[in-house]
């Protein structure tokens, strides 16, 4: 019947239609006016924070610059000072005297100056702040004298290893292998080319072990993750150094991507921006290098962004609160209203308001609840009918025979006597007499789980005369068999299971059929490793169980769910799922009331 207004109520709506608008268009004005307010603040501070990154920024590069510069000065010193400490030996008087060490007839004098020059070497050695190697040649008359005892005259090697300058080398100290700089003072020089008639040969060697002591010290003050890089890729790092990180800035290094040259470069590594600082050290023409993410620079002005930011926020929420004064008695209650309306729209009929704003709007409201109380009481009403009709369907289905399913029983049961089969004659007559009695029992909707795992043992008794390779197993706990479930609820899967998946299936064919109880839940489980179903068929099944069937379609599965929710409750459930190794899983999940009320 169509609803007539009067010339009052449509004046009065559209007044109201009318304020609505206004106060929705004050409210608008006043939030955009606070935006607006606070959008000026939050530019300049922005503005000052990129400045602030920017001073910042230019101070670290400085003073990385100033750190890794002093460190790549004191390893150059320390570098020159044993440079310096060889040119000294090769020019030593005493040291000279090697050449004509074997001219001195007596053995002891000839020891005795041996061991001078090689506690000369020592006092030079523990005198500097590195163990340093130091080795006399005297190829003339094949003299031989070092700090490292283990060594003896080896002139081949020493043309291997001859270094003018220092060189980064494999060396053999003590019978191991080790990374050591090298360096070979000839004299005279114009004898570079022929050891042989060179006067003194000067070794100076010292482990790489040294610089990386540097290294981690100057890494445990925090200042970074140095290591130095050789001309030729070469790397030599801390001991707990990033390896990747290392060899990445050598490849850039060495694909000239990066100039050593420039002192502070930005390098971006798995997402992150590193201050790259490079110092050359001068007597090893090595660089030192070391790096620093941006972030941990940057940490103190992002933690003071985040507060700025943080107190910002805070502000437009107490605007917004202020502003939430004005519209609460208008907007807030259309919004509610607006949402229970959807509630509706989406099935749930126990939507209701239990708000009293105290205005006009507590008339609408509690009109809304009687339409809605209304509403759900024809809707139960339909349901409950719809219910005892499908339950009637039930006790009809039960009284009915499966005329198919008894002809080829009787058929099967005709071959077996006339193969002269006796017991399997009375076995499947057992079994068939126990399946129609129960199934035509009609006076009681419930049975217990233990009377329904016997009637699907009977029925899938007679199928396995049917389909010879069928197996099943049931694997039920004791403590769930006097449990009461709706009569009929897993012989409908489990001839699903058997048409459907195990019938069509040329294997092997197995049914299982399972139980929990656990955390407050009953659970039973049919499961087959038969042919299974495709994800889209699945998906319909799904589908069709929420929809109400109609005379076309069928309505098994959807009658176990809702005697389900009938017998259990709003939390039974019924679930599908296709099984990885073939075959379907359907599981029957309800509360376990005495249970959970015990807990």
């Amino acid at each position: 019947m169509p609803i007539s207004l009067s010339p009052a109520d449509v004046y009065y709506h559209r007044e109201r239609g009318v304020s609505m608008r206004l106060r929705e268009n004050t409210f608008a004005k006043i939030m955009s006016l606070i935006i607006l307010l606070l959008i000026p603040i939050i530019l300049l501070y922005t503005l000052s924070i990129r400045t602030s990154i920017q001073v910042i920024k230019e101070e670290m590069h400085s003073l990385k610059q100033k750190d890794i510069t002093y460190l790549a000065t004191e390893i150059d010193r320390s570098v020159t000072t044993l440079t310096s400490l060889g040119f000294l030996l090769s020019e030593d008087i005493h040291i000279q005297q090697l050449q004509t060490l074997h001219l001195i007839e007596s053995a002891y004098e000839r020891n005795d100056e041996r061991l001078r020059i090689m506690e000369r070497l020592r006092l030079l050695n523990v005198s500097q702040r590195w163990d340093t190697q130091y080795s006399i040649l005297a190829p003339a008359n094949q003299q031989f004298v070092s700090t490292n005892t283990y060594l003896s005259y080896d002139l081949e090697t020493v043309k291997k290893l001859l270094a003018p300058n220092w060189r980064y080398e494999e060396m053999t100290v003590q019978g191991f292998k080790q990374q050591r700089f090298v360096r070979h003072i000839v004299k005279p020089r114009n004898k570079l080319d022929k050891l042989e008639e060179a006067g003194i040969i000067v070794e100076i060697s010292f482990p790489e072990e040294h610089i990386i002591k540097d290294l981690d010290t100057f890494k445990e003050t925090g200042k970074g993750d140095p290591f130095l890089l050789g001309p030729d890729g070469r790397t030599i790092r801390n001991k707990s150094a990033n390896k990747e990180m290392a060899g990445y800035i050598g490849q850039l290094v060495h694909s000239k991507e990066l100039q050593p040259s420039s002192s502070n470069q930005i390098v971006k590594f798995e997402k992150s921006d590193y201050l790259v600082t490079f110092a050359h050290i001068e007597t090893l023409d090595w660089y030192l290098v070391d790096y620093v993410p941006i972030e941990n620079i940057l940490q103190p002005i992002v933690k003071s962004q985040v507060l700025f930011y943080g107190s910002v926020t805070l502000l437009l929420i107490m605007s917004l609160l202020a502003g939430y004064l004005l519209y609460r008695n208008v907007q807030r209650p259309i919004g509610l209203l607006i949402r229970n309306v959807k509630r509706l729209q989406d099935g749930n009929y126990s939507a209701r308001i239990n708000v009293d704003p105290k205005n006009e709007f507590s008339y609408l409201f509690q009109r809304f609840n009687d339409m809605a109380a209304e509403t759900e009481r024809l809707i139960g009403k339909v349901y409950v009918e719809e219910l005892r009709r499908r339950e009637a369907n039930v006790k009809q289905l039960q009284s009915q025979i499966n005329p198919h399913f008894l002809y080829n029983c009787f058929a099967l049961i005709r071959s077996l006597a006339r193969l002269d089969k006796k017991e399997s004659v009375m076995t499947l007559s057992m079994h068939l007499s126990k399946y129609y009695r129960y199934t035509t029992r009609v006076e009681k909707l419930t049975a217990t789980l233990q009377e329904e795992l016997q009637l699907l043992e009977s029925y899938l008794e007679i199928q396995r005369f049917h389909i010879q390779h069928m197996t099943y197993r049931i694997d039920v706990p004791e403590s769930m068999l006097s449990l009461e479930i709706p009569r009929l609820l897993l012989q409908p899967i489990a001839e699903n299971a058997v048409l459907h998946g195990i019938e069509q299936y040329d294997g092997d064919g197995l049914i299982t059929i399972s139980g929990a109880s656990s955390d407050g839940w009953n659970t039973l489980t049919v499961e087959d490793n038969g042919v299974g179903m495709s994800e889209e068929a699945l998906q319909k099944l799904e589908r069709d169980l929420l929809d109400t069937p109609d005379d076309n379609t069928g309505c098994a599965l959807w009658n176990i769910r809702q005697r389900m929710l009938f017998q259990f409750g709003p939390e039974a459930s019924i679930s599908f799922r296709i099984r990885p190794e073939g075959g379907v899983r359907v599981q029957l999940a309800w509360p376990d009331k005495g249970q959970q009320q015990a807990s």
